[in-house]
């Protein structure tokens, strides 16, 4: 029992924490309390075995915030095949299990993951160690170089330039272009115990030359000394100059505003049109849209001017006013004629397509239709005329049965 307590006391020591190991210099256990649960090699394993997606994180920060928030926002960012286990592990340590390789790369080497402006740190852990000696160092992110010459745009230089900003994972010689500027893309490890790279330097026989580095994606961090988890108002007593600011806004790289467009258009982006996204379903293909009269060429007076007459319609000359094109202009009219002939008259003055309804003044004013009747008011009066017909007929039989008496 002493040698398991003494083990028990070093691990403990090896651990760091140095409170159970000053009350054990004190106090005296009870047989219950030495009494051990031992897990044996073949479960140990079965446990390191579920352990190997196991990771540990903490968001850069010293602000206050809810558990939950950070728990479901996080889900919802990874969009993991699988949902992760989350629980808490102490103040601002949290512990989460994955359930598959892809799932715990995906959390482990991607990112940066932002969490309200402030940074995740995510590490791979072995469930052994105590959290709260857990040591983060390192965000991995996205920079750029700018303004390597092209003579010295190779690999093995670019490797040594990137190694200057933090830990090389990745490297990209020749990017897509998403951002501006002349770039070469890296994906390092930065240190988030030491302030953000502003430039590298880079020495050729022509002389030396000052490379900018900018950064794609990164949290909250301190315009004043560089480092991440605060603002420079959060930084001293927060009251600077802008010329104390030594690390502005221009470290963030800054997306280009004309892109090329996509090959094909299955991953053309949805522009909400009138009528929803561009009508009844479908990408944007750019053939059928409504088109303005400029863009139709119907910016000519003739074509555009009102030819449609009608008889109680005046024209111009009748009405003293000039014309929507401020004339008369050559104008195709085409008139159809009562005898069935489709023929095309150009005139200069506007035709009366109707012929004028066959009346004997053209500008007369046609009759009034007739007044609407309404059937069920119809079938009244017929059966009112036809009972008045029997009662006058009989009325006459009578009268001649009595002349024959």
């Amino acid at each position: 029992m002493a040698e398991k307590e003494t083990a028990g006391a070093s691990v403990t020591a090896a651990g760091g924490n140095v409170e159970i190991d000053d009350m054990f210099s004190h106090l005296e256990l009870n047989e219950d309390e030495l009494d051990d649960v031992v897990i044996g090699a073949e479960k140990a394993k079965v446990y390191q075995d579920a352990a190997q997606w196991l990771t540990i994180g903490k968001v850069l920060t010293n602000c206050s915030f809810s558990a939950e928030a950070l728990f479901e926002k996080m889900k919802g960012i990874w969009n993991l095949s699988r949902e992760p286990d989350c629980r808490e592990a102490g103040e601002n340590l949290f512990i989460f299990q994955m359930h598959c390789l892809g799932d715990w790369k995906k959390v482990v080497h991607q990112g940066p993951w932002i969490f309200h402006g402030f940074g995740l740190l995510v590490e791979d852990y072995d469930g052994l160690s105590s959290p709260e000696d857990f040591v983060f160092n390192g965000m991995y992110v996205w920079a750029q170089i700018h303004g390597i010459p092209e003579l010295y745009r190779k690999l093995d230089v670019v490797d040594d330039l990137a190694r200057k900003i933090g830990k090389v994972k990745e490297v990209q010689l020749a990017p897509k272009l998403f951002f501006d500027g002349n770039y070469v893309r890296i994906r390092v490890r930065i240190n988030i115990e030491k302030c953000l790279m502003r430039f590298v330097s880079l020495t050729v026989p022509e002389g030396k030359k000052r490379l900018m580095v900018k950064y794609e994606k990164l949290p909250f961090f301190c315009k004043r000394c560089g480092f991440l988890g605060h603002d420079h108002e959060e930084c001293g007593d927060g009251v600077w100059e802008e010329k104390q600011l030594q690390f502005v806004s221009w470290l963030l790289a800054v997306r280009r505003a004309n892109q090329p467009a996509p090959p094909s258009s299955r991953f053309a982006s949805k522009v909400p049109t009138r009528g929803g996204f561009n009508g009844r379903g479908g990408l944007f293909s750019g053939a059928a849209r409504k088109r303005s009269s400029e863009e139709a060429y119907l910016d000519e007076d003739a074509d555009l001017k009102d030819t449609d007459t009608s008889p109680i319609k005046t024209t111009p000359a009748e009405s003293g006013t000039e014309g929507t094109g401020g004339g008369t202009g050559n104008t195709a009219a085409r008139q159809l004629g009562l005898n069935g002939s489709d023929e095309v008259i150009m005139s200069d003055t506007p035709t009366d397509p109707l012929g004028n309804l066959g009346l004997e003044h053209p500008g007369a004013i046609p009759p009034a239709p007739p007044a609407y009747v309404d059937p069920r008011d119809r079938t009244k009066v017929r059966k009112t005329c036809d009972f008045s017909n029997i009662l006058a007929s009989s009325a006459a039989s009578e009268s001649e049965d009595r002349r024959a008496q």
